[in-house]
């Protein structure tokens, strides 16, 4: 009888405490994956007892619930119970490099606010076109309500960003928000602009400032539209509040934590904090004047050919708070949108010079709707990964026409004056604006095309097919077999043969997942066991399925609990959906990265599906290769 996702969902969430014990869920190809705020609260027997739930796993700080292949589609259900994502959540404690911890929570913390910020741009821009055009009056009320709107997103960023990182950070977000909400508060505001009559006035360090407590100086600095200030007190704001909630009596904590949180975080963040985060900003606005000044041509031209290698290390987002300094100070970017804007559109066009020049059917009509993708809507990742990077070529298209593009929109002066956004041929709007209105969209234009038409023509010059996908396309499809008998399913790797019951982990171990075999690996590369299709992959690439024509369905995971290295020793070599043959390369592991990380080499290859047949045995070979026999399915 088929799973009841919606009644599973809700008993699993009831038996771990219900909604409010859960800070985060995600899945990976087996398991719901939950960090619960006080795993006490969970009843382990409880949710082992649901119907459909193999088993209950409690590994690195997560409430692992063991579903199997059918996960995917309860997480579909689970997740409308909660404010969850599809994605996984991070360990509790961040790994990676000081720096990679440092730009992913930036980006944790300002991504959410996309939405936003976004709308608003685009209703700027739009109004910016309807005033240039005479069609609306900055006077009326249309004007002033659909501006103050579009407005106040950005005036008020800093309480959007507290409460994101209060989310990110398991703190009080109405706390949190209350520092970012001070920040702008329109008396403390017009404090800051000297402008409060009756104030002490004074001066510290060559600044206007005002006192507090008497003695101590407020340098009179502008909050409004900021990043940086609030970015920066993260780290005493998640001080302050466990330090008050220390040592508030718990028959006193419900007002006494909140008052001792705001009275330790208000003056530092006026007297300290925020003047530091405001120097900050101002020196990268200086920086970024002094440089396109300067050299416009060659800040810009460099950065738009760099950002694709930018993006794929996901520091685009990171690059946000940048934004938010030269929109707040200069009113314009140019160092972000102006090369994002480049960037996107010559990966259109490397991937649409790919469609061109190949004979493959197939590789054509990816081509296409990538570079369509990326023209239009500026999303740029399957152009280019699944055309440009995957052949080398036309990433030289791709950088080449952004460098060129870029140098011309730095010598022209284009300037984004909104976000509207992912940059495309859609964002010429934003470049309206200045003391020639339609001075950046007729430049843009230009840059665009000169940009898209170079490489273009880069990519049709060196772009050559590769042999063997287009063999494969002409290659008929297998027959699906119409004999009974054993299937046989060969090592999907090099290395030691290991029995799944001395795996270190008892979901595979005591076979909740399926019988099988377990291979502690030589080497990274993973092939096909079998012919067969495609039928499960993970954006964290750590595991595949396969289902072979005789329907016997083969899960392939490489290493244990590797989720969690969000893909990064991964890379898939085949898609969902496709035909593969028996030693067709599958997966690609960095080994090293994986054991760096703290993880297990286990790799189990599964029967999934072991119950529809009579037997699955397993070869008695300790050392296993490629192609040797591993499983026989009866």
């Amino acid at each position: 009888m088929a799973m009841d996702y919606v009644s599973t969902a809700q008993k699993i969430v009831e038996a771990v405490g219900g909604i409010d014990n859960i800070a985060n869920a995600s899945h990976c190809m087996t398991r719901l994956r939950l960090v619960l705020k006080d795993e006490s609260k969970a009843n382990d027997d409880t949710v082992k007892a649901i119907k459909g739930v193999k088993s209950v796993i409690k590994q690195g700080g997560q409430y692992q619930v063991v579903i199997g292949n059918e996960v995917a589609s309860l997480f579909k259900e689970f997740k409308k119970l909660g404010n969850f994502s599809d994605e996984a959540p991070v360990e509790k404690k961040a790994e990676g490099n000081p720096i990679q911890r440092l730009f992913g929570f930036i980006a944790g913390c300002l991504t959410p606010v996309l939405p936003a910020m976004l709308g608003t741009g685009m209703v700027k821009v739009l109004l910016t076109l309807l005033t240039t055009l005479g069609v609306l009056s900055t006077t009326g009320p249309t004007y002033t309500i659909l501006f103050s709107m579009a407005d106040c997103f950005f005036y008020f960023l800093p309480i959007f960003i507290a409460g994101n990182i209060a989310k990110k950070t398991g703190h009080s977000q109405p706390l949190y928000m209350v520092i970012g909400a001070a920040l702008v508060y329109p008396s403390i505001t017009t404090l800051m602009g000297g402008a409060m009559e009756g104030m002490p006035y004074g001066s510290f360090l060559g600044q206007t400032c005002t006192y507090m407590f008497g003695a101590l100086p407020v340098i009179n600095v502008t909050y409004s539209s900021s990043v940086l200030p609030i970015l920066l007190m993260t780290p005493i704001m998640g001080w302050a509040e466990d330090f008050a909630d220390r040592v508030s009596p718990n028959v006193l904590k419900a007002f006494l934590k909140p008052m001792i949180f705001l009275l330790i975080c208000t003056p530092i963040v006026f007297i300290i904090i925020g003047p530091i985060g405001s120097v900050i900003g101002n020196g990268l606005a200086a920086v970024i004047t002094a440089l396109y000044t300067k050299v416009p041509w060659l800040t810009v031209g460099i950065l738009s050919a760099i950002m694709p290698f930018i993006v794929m290390t996901g520091m685009h987002y990171a690059l946000m708070p940048l934004f938010t300094v030269s929109m707040a100070t200069l009113g314009y970017d140019v160092a972000v949108l102006v090369t994002m804007f480049c960037s996107n559109l010559c990966q259109g066009g490397a991937s649409l010079g790919v469609a061109a020049k190949t004979k493959n059917v197939e590789t054509r009509s990816e081509g296409i709707a990538c570079g369509i993708s990326a023209l239009v809507a500026g999303v740029t990742e399957p152009a280019m990964y699944g055309i440009n990077l995957r052949y080398v070529k036309p990433m030289i298209g791709a950088v080449i026409g952004a460098g060129v593009s870029g140098l011309l929109a730095g010598i022209s002066g284009v300037k984004a004056y909104s976000m509207g956004g992912s940059p495309s041929l859609m964002s010429l709007i934003t470049f309206i604006g200045g003391d020639k209105p339609f001075h950046g969209v007729i430049w843009g234009a230009i840059c665009a095309a000169v940009g898209i038409a170079l490489a273009f023509a880069i990519t049709f010059i060196l772009y050559k097919d590769e042999e063997e996908p287009e063999a494969a396309a002409e290659e008929p499809a297998p027959a699906k077999e119409a004999v009974t008998g054993p299937v046989e399913i060969m090592s999907p790797m090099n290395g030691k043969r290991v029995p799944l019951s001395e795996v270190p982990d008892d979901v595979f171990a005591e076979g909740m997942l399926g019988q099988g075999a377990a291979i502690l690996p030589a080497d990274g590369k993973v092939y096909a066991p079998c012919d067969g299709e495609v039928t499960q992959t993970m954006d964290s690439g750590h595991a595949i399925g396969l289902t072979t024509d005789r329907d016997v369905e083969v899960l392939i995971h490489v290493g244990l609990d590797t989720v969690m290295l969000e893909g990064k020793p991964f890379k898939y070599h085949v898609k969902q959906g496709q035909k593969v043959k028996k030693g067709d390369l599958l997966i690609t592991a960095d080994l090293e990265m994986i054991k760096a990380a703290g993880k297990e080499l286990y790799t189990p290859v599964l029967i999934t599906n072991t119950d529809d047949y009579d037997s699955v045995t397993v070869t008695d070979a300790e050392e296993v290769k490629t192609g040797d026999p591993l499983i026989t399915v009866e």
